[in-house]
């Protein structure tokens, strides 16, 4: 596979404080890749490198592709419209202007958000502010997106809109970054992760092979049906003792229990 993202022994201070320590990890074109830790792991951090944002950092970086960055916090201009907005960053990102308004169309359609084209954007909701956030990083057509936290404010019905957009992005070749704290996306979206712990880097790869097993087990406890998700380890010893009582049998896994246990 080809690479798109080379990182080699990544530390990075913020005067004394180390924040990243000697990370190293690779990202492939076309797959979704998850960037998971509890708060002050080093997350945000490491996307700002990848992004080019931050500049002042010891180790080893190689990006292979335009890279487009949807950041936590949203730097949107407030007063503005999202036309004008959607406009500016385009040009930013060295665009034509017929290529502008094309992709503004397109990705306002594809958003269902459209009717708000000249709304200023202190009159949108939280969740349409982050799908215009979302098309800032998407409107020049990258090869890596990075996406911090890209379901946040978003309902149920919108989460799927974009969800269904990353599975798309990737079908085109793109390759997706992804962090968030919504284990169950990163679970449904991400083909392998990387997970920080105070700026060290203690599980990378795919999540069936990092997480913890856990198993699903539905058996007869005289004559009353039991049905427990459990660690692996009991659902084997329940197997074994009542081996003729059990029904079903699944061995699962799960990034929240992986996450409880390195807390």
């Amino acid at each position: 596979m080809k690479s798109k993202i080379k990182v080699e022994n990544l530390t990075k201070y913020f005067g004394d404080k180390k924040v990243l320590d000697n990370i190293s990890f690779e990202v492939y074109e076309g797959e979704i890749f998850g960037l998971l830790g509890h708060n002050g792991a080093g997350k945000t951090t490491t996307l700002r490198i990848l992004a080019g944002i931050i500049e002042d950092y010891e180790g080893y970086v190689e990006v292979n592709g335009r890279i487009g960055y949807l950041p936590e916090e949203r730097g949107l201009y407030r007063d503005e419209k999202v036309v004008d907005v959607l406009k500016f960053f385009g040009e930013l990102a060295g665009m034509k202007k017929d290529e502008i308004i094309k992709s503004i169309d397109y990705w306002l359609n594809k958003l269902k958000i459209s009717n708000y084209k000249n709304s200023k954007i202190k009159e949108l909701s939280k969740g349409n502010q982050q799908k215009v956030q979302f098309i800032v990083s998407v409107i020049h057509n990258p090869d890596i997106v990075i996406l911090d936290e890209p379901f946040s404010g978003l309902d149920v019905v919108n989460v799927k809109l974009l969800r269904d957009i990353i599975f798309e992005l990737k079908e085109g070749g793109k390759t997706v970054i992804l962090s968030t704290h919504q284990l169950e996306k990163v679970e449904r979206l991400c083909d392998r992760v990387l997970i920080l712990k105070k700026g060290k880097a203690i599980h990378y790869g795919k999540i069936e092979d990092i997480c913890r097993k856990m198993a699903y087990i539905e058996y007869l406890d005289n004559g009353k049906l039991i049905k427990k998700e459990m660690p692996y380890e009991e659902a084997i010893k329940i197997l074994k003792e009542k081996s003729e009582d059990v029904i079903k049998f699944e061995v699962r896994y799960s990034l929240e229990e992986l996450f409880l246990v390195e807390q």
